[in-house]
């Protein structure tokens, strides 16, 4: 029961990032310097990458179809985590990590709890 909540809410806030971030780009530039810095192309795969974990959280548990799946987009949304974590950390942008590193726990948590 708890992971199934842990997976809502973590596909909830991925969606809603890998969205917003996307369709909102330009506007959000100056609040998220990695915007600048990635390619349109680059930006648009993190993105993607977001939603398609979400969906990998969510619906492979709902239709029973390759429950591993569930595990491996965990896994997945976890790698971009680190990768977030690694780029806050080399821009000293420390005011970022607490919620990155939650949102990391989260993931392992339901890639653990789901294999």
């Amino acid at each position: 029961m708890t992971t199934t909540i842990i997976e809502g809410i973590l596909a909830t806030v991925f969606t809603l990032s890998g969205t917003i971030i996307y369709l909102f780009k330009d506007k959000l530039k100056s609040k998220l310097s990695w915007l600048t810095e990635y390619s349109p192309n680059m930006v648009l795969f993190i993105c993607l990458s977001k939603i398609i974990g979400a969906l990998g959280l969510i619906l492979p548990i709902q239709f029973n179809f390759f429950p591993i799946l569930t595990s491996i987009a965990a896994l997945g949304l976890a790698t971009i985590m680190v990768l977030a974590i690694a780029y806050h950390i080399r821009k000293k942008e420390y005011k970022d990590l607490p919620a990155t590193i939650i949102f990391l726990a989260l993931s392992l948590f339901v890639a653990y709890n789901r294999f």
